[in-house]
């Protein structure tokens, strides 16, 4: 797949793609990660959302609309540990819940279409047996929108919910005011972004480039391009907005 490229430009998914990446790199073609990061790998830059501080930026989405403690925050986030970014967000809202006094329980997400009905069913149980009582719910990925299923479910719809990305279904349910907020990874800048950073890569070396960014860079190469909060009041503004850019999903 890689012969003859002179570049990469991958959002990979685990850490299957090391070892072809590293060969790449060795044969001095840059590499840079998008979306999701390979800080196993020896790629070059990755451009994206940083994964901790989203889910802490997330946590404090929904703190602002939380009774004060105590109460449980039901998070439906990763444990799985061969991906790292999953994890990473999921740690950084936990602890962001956690130190401001919430108790925490974690749904680890399951992504099949069979899984929907496992998820809504535990997060349904969480709520209807917490101590102390569940005050919200925060959803970390794309399927977030099973947060406010899970909150209908269990007769409390009332019951705040923040998520992440602009999945239709989470869009309905931010029309219907149940969901109050997502969180935007800016997916379409990625993908935009990269091919002019391994061109500059290519043209100008990785020390100049890592230089150009250096105002968006956190370290020496993780470039941060950050979050849209999006409330439940703008999500058209901002589906008519992700039109205009030819972005939306």
């Amino acid at each position: 797949m890689m012969d003859g490229a002179e570049a990469i430009g991958i959002t990979p998914f685990g850490d299957a793609n090391v070892a072809a990446l590293d060969v790449a790199v060795a044969k001095g073609v840059p590499v840079v990660t998008l979306d999701s990061d390979l800080v196993a790998s020896k790629r070059s830059i990755y451009v994206g959302t940083l994964s901790q501080p989203a889910g802490v930026k997330a946590a404090h989405t929904l703190l602002a609309m939380l009774p004060p403690p105590p109460g449980t925050v039901v998070i439906h986030g990763n444990a799985d540990p061969t991906w790292v970014d999953g994890v990473n967000r999921t740690q950084g809202a936990r602890q962001a819940f956690e130190e401001a006094g919430y108790t925490t329980v974690v749904r680890q997400a399951t992504w099949s279409y069979e899984g929907e009905a496992e998820d809504v069913a535990w997060m349904k149980s969480q709520i209807e047996t917490a101590d102390p009582p569940a005050v919200g719910l925060i959803g970390l990925f794309d399927i977030a929108f099973r947060c406010a299923m899970a909150a209908e479910a269990a007769g409390k719809p009332d019951l705040p919910v923040v998520t992440f990305d602009f999945h239709p279904r989470t869009v309905d349910y931010m029309r219907q005011g149940r969901i109050k907020a997502t969180h935007i990874q800016r997916q379409y800048y990625q993908g935009y972004f990269v091919p002019y950073v391994l061109h500059a890569i290519k043209n100008i070396g990785l020390q100049a480039t890592r230089e150009v960014l250096a105002q968006q860079m956190v370290d020496g190469s993780r470039f941060n391009l950050g979050l849209d909060v999006v409330t439940a009041d703008k999500v058209d503004a901002y589906s008519d907005f992700l039109g205009i850019i030819d972005a939306r999903p």
